[in-house]
């Protein structure tokens, strides 16, 4: 077969670039898309290209440098000339005279051309006149080309150079056996099962009984280990995987690529056809993103698998299985009843999950015996699987630097590339070195886990210690939602399985905010914080997609607690004067609250100050019934609120002091004080202190000396505090009015 040659102006401009790339990239290129990927990013005038022609071109200067290649052993003079000819754009001498030619042979057929009675041309006659003086031609050539009378040299060389087969888009993978991946037994069980029953049924279910499934749908946050479940199910009972998403990128050849990957797939079956990120494919008619390609290839999946019922065969059956992190996005017509007909959610590992990941990571690694697992899952709340992950490949690098004598620090090592953690985490960790659980303290302090992007937040550090007082507003809370995350169980068999919600109103500055951060820390569920204005926005639709996210996110990781603060602002009541973004909200709110979904494990706190201004259908049971008002602290309850105050700042002091500070809280001038309020009375004593030690001094010690003064709040800084303190709350027999109307234990 006769060597290519590049003679166009395209292909010697492509052939310049390519070699270029090629350098930068280090090696030559596998396959023309790469290469037309390259092209398009890069800062080249062929970005601008056609993509037919420019796709036409690359395979040939891809054949080009294959030859190329195959002749670097021969650097003979020779060769390197025959490789410039072969680049030169020489013209022979027929070529020449082509353009004369071409116009002399249209001579006698314009002039021997038919002629109707009126004298005009006969369209015709001359269209089958010029194609039997084609035949003809044809004929004359055939019969003048000098036979090789079996000559297979001459035959090869008389035939013409074929154009190069594009390369397929689709990828095709036999996945390795995985060794294990913790906390997701139960889902992969379902997803098994589901395949087993898609691609190798039993004997016993036979046609019309049984049907295939049409495909399945893997829901869950990024990272949390969808693709690796896939992959360790399709190696466990040796399933092939044609990946198809490069198929969707297709304008020109979208149905060609998708039925070449879906015939490569029924000639692996039993297989799966994996789409990852579906819903960067599949968008949802009417948002933002969607375009005419989007609706192109739902109806280009939809057709496949119809085909792909209609011609598979008995044992030859194909699973299509799909990625996203929710169906909120995803076009109707492709879920549930079209391209997928089934959903598996991948939730957020719990606790015992988290230790299970850990348990699996860490199974063959060297570590200290100070390495305590159920801590490790305790203090990561909120972490998915990647995560979990990195922390580790952090934590082992940075023993490994510490064992090294490396000064390196922590922020230079998160700065790095997440390409060295997976080297890392994946390679073989010398035999010397040991994690301890202190290497793993630093990495946890400074990691922030992808969910907490997404408006999940950190568990409070806030503990009931912390909190003074609040007894009957802690005793209610244990009941309503410390418990039924604690003791499932046991709630649902006294009947109380349905979540509840609670609301914590009162005068301002009296602790409400607290408090929920103490439920979240005693619960050690997931804590989403949601300030009402947030998900107000003035774009139809909006509001309510911001809801409904809300609650699916909160479904994914339940236990959950939500804490909305400030709700008055977000439902108000449903008046005249009340704006449509307002009224949406409400109304998505009380769909998501009355449970039409599934809102089991997912509990709702919200703070306010004037829950009369709330729209009553929020308030009235199976919705946010528990109403715990949060009133101004009494006189005992200002003393255990201040002596915690002062035992949370002064530990080693505290007991010594409690006669003194409960002297303080009981003062008249502390009547009506808040928890706030005593807060700043404390604030005010201490800088009282700090001045008067510094004035005695006559200046600020110095760093060594400050650690060594003892900070000793006194009689004169209280008296000076009272002094200069006033209550915040002046109308807190309007709290107690409004309490008597709502009444306070319902």
């Amino acid at each position: 077969m006769p060597r290519l040659n590049l003679r166009q102006g395209l292909d010697r401009d492509v052939y310049a670039v390519i070699a270029k790339l090629e350098e930068t990239n280090g090696g030559p290129f596998k396959s023309a898309w790469k290469a037309y990927d390259a092209i398009k990013h890069s800062n080249s005038h062929l970005s601008r290209s056609k993509r037919r022609p420019l796709e036409d071109s690359i395979e040939r200067v891809l054949e080009f440098r294959k030859d190329e290649l195959d002749d670097d052993d021969d650097d003979s003079d020779a060769a390197i000339e025959e490789a410039e000819e072969r680049m030169l754009p020489m013209k022979t001498e027929d070529e020449r005279f082509l353009l004369n030619r071409q116009m002399t042979k249209h001579w006698n057929t314009i002039r021997n051309t038919p002629k109707t009675t009126d004298g005009q041309p006969d369209t015709k006659k001359r269209k089958l006149h010029e194609d039997g003086a084609e035949r003809s031609g044809t004929e004359s050539v055939a019969a003048t080309t000098p036979k090789t009378n079996g000559n297979k040299d001459g035959e090869e060389s008389a035939q013409k150079p074929k154009k190069a087969s594009r390369p397929s888009r689709f990828d095709v993978e036999q996945p390795q056996a995985i060794i294990g991946l913790g906390g997701m037994a139960d889902v992969e069980k379902e997803l098994t099962d589901h395949l087993l029953y898609s691609l190798k049924p039993l004997e016993s279910w036979t046609q019309p009984t049984w049907e295939p499934s049409d495909g399945v749908l893997l829901t869950g946050p990024v990272g949390v280990g969808k693709r690796t479940l896939i992959r360790k199910v399709a190696a466990d009972h040796s399933l092939p995987i044609v990946s198809i998403a490069h198929c969707l990128n297709e304008t020109d050849r979208l149905d060609k690529s998708l039925t070449e990957a879906f015939d490569e797939a029924m000639r692996l079956a039993p297989s799966i056809v994996l789409l990852e990120d579906v819903h960067f494919y599949l968008v949802k008619p009417g948002s933002s993103a969607h375009n005419e390609q989007h609706h192109r290839i739902v109806m280009a999946l939809e057709k496949q698998r119809k085909r792909m019922a209609q011609e598979s065969q008995p044992g030859s059956w194909v699973c299509i299985i799909g990625t996203c992190p929710t169906t909120e996005d995803i076009a109707p017509a492709a879920f549930p009843h079209g391209v997928f007909s089934d959903e598996i959610k991948v939730k957020i590992p719990d606790l015992a999950a988290r230790e299970d990941i850990f348990r699996v990571r860490l199974e063959n690694r060297n570590l200290h015996d100070d390495v305590d697992l159920h801590e490790l899952a305790r203090t990561t709340h909120g972490h998915v699987g990647d995560d979990i992950r990195r922390v580790i490949v952090r934590a082992l690098r940075l023993a490994s630097a510490r064992q090294r004598g490396s000064q390196q620090s922590l922020a230079d090592l998160q700065e790095e590339k997440d390409d060295d953690d997976d080297d890392m985490a994946d390679g073989d960790q010398p035999s010397d070195l040991c994690a301890t659980m202190e290497d793993f303290r630093q990495v946890i302090k400074t990691f922030v886990p992808s969910l907490r992007k997404e408006g999940f937040t950190v568990i409070p550090s806030v503990s009931w210690d912390q909190v003074g007082a609040m007894k009957a507003a802690r005793k209610q809370l244990q009941i309503s939602i410390i418990g039924p995350i604690k003791n499932p169980d046991l709630y649902e068999t006294w009947g109380l399985n349905r979540p509840g919600g609670v609301i914590l109103w009162g005068p301002p500055g009296c602790g409400k905010t607290l408090v929920a951060q103490a439920v979240a820390n005693e619960a050690q569920a997931s804590f989403i914080l949601i300030n009402g204005p947030e998900l107000l926005n003035k774009y139809v639709g909006e509001s309510e997609r911001a809801v409904r996210e809300l609650f699916q996110r909160a479904r994914s990781s339940k236990p959950c607690i939500l804490f909305f603060d400030e709700m008055d602002s977000l439902v108000p009541r449903r008046s005249g004067g009340s704006s449509d973004a307002g009224v949406r909200v409400v109304n998505a709110l009380l769909t998501e609250l009355d449970g039409v979904q599934d809102r089991s494990g997912v509990y709702v706190i919200g703070t306010t100050n004037r829950p009369d201004m709330i729209d009553p259908a929020m308030l009235r049971p199976g919705r946010l019934s528990v109403r715990i008002m949060v009133d101004l602290p009494t006189e005992d309850e200002r003393v255990d609120i201040l002596h915690t105050i002062y035992r949370n700042r002064h530990s080693a002091q505290a007991e010594d002091h409690r006669s003194r500070i409960e002297k303080v809280a009981r003062d008249r001038r502390c009547k009506n004080f808040s928890g706030a309020d005593l807060m700043g009375l404390h604030q005010k004593a201490a800088e009282h202190g700090l001045m008067r030690t510094t004035v005695e001094q006559g200046r600020y010690p110095e760093a060594q000396q400050a650690s060594k003064i003892k900070a000793e709040v006194t009689e004169e800084d209280w008296e000076y505090a009272l002094k200069n303190s006033k209550p915040s709350v002046t109308d807190h027999e309007s709290y107690r009015k409004l309490a008597r109307e709502l009444g306070r234990d319902a």
